[in-house]
């Protein structure tokens, strides 16, 4: 009988000690986390072992960088879609690391310095018919030149009333999704639809130039003289991103593309911008005289092969008038229901462009039956955007963005060329983008939501949907990951996105900053 009545005792004891131990365990957890949180908060060997000692022996010298991994992991293969052999995982295997380096001389007197080293292992790590861009395409899988290594290198001059920059430098003129007035320079465009406005840091191609900026008053008049171009690089077959619409073949002939000369003085460019500011309100204009950063074909001749005619082919960048205007103007809507205060950013970008010259197909079928054509026509073209930022609660950020593009005088025998719409006369793109920091991590884990949807007409209409969602957590100063989503939904195999309908991926992002 006493034993049967000690059983309640000896359970509350058990029940105890349990709790006990669950609580111990919990706070043993909890401990290591804080550890790792707290070894993680001061990780920085680079930064520590590297960057301090070189810049305590040079102590005019600034020493940074990241290390960077991308991978990008498709959802499914799908084998032959259209004419691309999708018979691989891994979208990209990038590993970057950026080493940008000040050397300060004098007094306003600095000489800057960014290389690249970028390494894709998509074509290693993986074995894919599909994927074979690295054979005769170094750049694809390795920065092997200097062209791609040394990425900025320049000469800085700065007073309170002027700045000149002289070498190999990038300019970013634009501020919104996608690119309007940003027409300096050209872009690594390898990732084709998948590549964001956050990513034209790195993948913008610079160029060597002189860049002189006056200021006086709240106003700046900013100039540029170029005399090295460099054009826009696409997907080419054997890339994960190269189009499954376009043949990996073609029957014409192909000439190599004629490139404007550096040793030309009539090849330069030239670009001119003007900016003021007025309280909330900024705004300027900028004038570009430079070339297309991708190549029109012309029909040189033709030629007779097998019994069939077949085209002579050149790519030429042609000469181009760009005239833009640019504006942002912050304000703040008071006593908003269930907002209060709303701060606001309103963004407008617009750029008409002259002297467009199109592949026209009418007339390279005209070529080949021997008219005396080479297979182009010139349009103007249109593109604009205007976007507004909110200030939401709880640090909550959202943007709503209407990019429009515009080919005047469309005809549907029209190719490619610069600006316009995608494919059709117009094409407007409504994008929609919500970000939002989570407090009960210190806003170190943020998510983000992003909508590009793409109509057009008169012909194509709804070319598709591409949603982008990433989870970001800060781990610390030094260290951020985030896990990505990219999904491509509708319109025809054809079509902007269409054509990517198998191409929904995941994947992660690790950056170290040092």
């Amino acid at each position: 009988m006493s034993m049967m009545r000690s059983r309640p005792w000896v359970a509350r004891v058990a029940g105890l000690l349990a709790l006990a131990a669950g609580q111990a365990q919990a706070g043993t957890v909890s401990d290591m986390f804080s550890e790792v949180d707290r070894a993680m908060a001061v990780f920085d060997p680079i930064g520590t072992h590297v960057r301090a000692p070189i810049e305590r022996a040079v102590p005019n010298l600034r020493f940074k960088g990241f290390i960077r991994q991308w991978t990008d992991i498709l959802l499914e293969q799908q084998g032959q879609t259209g004419f691309q052999n999708q018979d691989y995982r891994f979208l990209q295997l990038q590993n970057l690391l950026e080493l940008e380096t000040a050397y300060h001389i004098q007094e306003g007197l600095d000489v800057n310095a960014v290389t690249h080293v970028m390494y894709d292992g998509v074509y290693d790590w993986q074995r894919s018919k599909g994927l074979y861009a690295d054979r005769y395409f170094d750049q694809a899988e390795l920065y092997d030149t200097s062209e791609r290594l040394l990425r900025e290198f320049y000469v800085s001059y700065r007073r309170p009333n002027f700045d000149l920059l002289l070498g190999k430098q990038q300019i970013a003129w634009g501020k919104m999704d996608g690119q309007f007035i940003d027409i300096i320079n050209g872009m690594d465009r390898r990732e084709a639809v998948q590549l964001e406005t956050e990513d034209f840091e790195w993948r913008r191609m610079p160029q060597w130039m002189a860049n002189a900026t006056f200021h006086f008053g709240q106003n700046s008049l900013q100039m540029l003289y170029i005399f090295d171009f460099e054009q826009d690089r696409f997907a080419q077959p054997g890339m994960p991103w190269y189009s499954p619409a376009l043949p990996q073949t073609r029957s014409d002939i192909i000439l190599p593309t004629r490139r404007p000369d550096t040793d030309d003085f009539g090849d330069h460019e030239y670009g001119l911008r003007f900016d003021r500011m007025q309280g909330s309100l900024s705004y300027g204009f900028i004038y570009f005289y430079g070339f297309a950063k991708s190549p029109t074909e012309h029909v040189l001749g033709t030629a007779q092969r097998g019994g069939q005619t077949l085209l002579r082919l050149e790519g030429r960048h042609e000469r181009l008038h760009h005239a833009g205007m640019t504006a942002d103007y912050a304000f703040a809507l008071n006593d908003v229901p269930l907002v209060g205060t709303l701060p606001m950013v309103v963004r407008v970008e617009g750029l008409y462009t002259n002297g467009v010259r199109f592949v026209d197909f009418r007339e390279q079928a005209l070529a080949r039956l021997g008219a005396p054509t080479d297979g182009t026509t010139k349009r103007d073209t249109v593109r604009a955007a205007i976007a507004t930022e909110f200030g939401l609660p709880g640090r909550t950020t959202a943007i709503v963005q209407a990019s429009y593009y515009r080919t005047l005088n469309w005809t549907q025998t029209l190719g490619p060329g610069f600006g316009g719409g995608f494919g059709d006369a117009w094409t407007l793109i409504p994008v929609a983008f919500v970000s939002r920091p989570f407090a009960f991590t210190r806003d170190r884990l943020s998510m983000e939501a992003t909508v590009f949807p793409i109509l057009s007409g008169p012909d194509r209409g709804w070319q598709g949907v591409k949603t982008k969602l990433r989870l970001i957590y800060k781990v610390s100063q030094f260290v951020k990951g985030q896990l990505v989503y990219n999904g491509y939904d509708g319109g025809a195999p054809t079509d902007t996105y269409g054509q990517y309908n198998h191409w929904d991926n995941v994947g992660w992002e690790l950056s170290y900053e040092f």
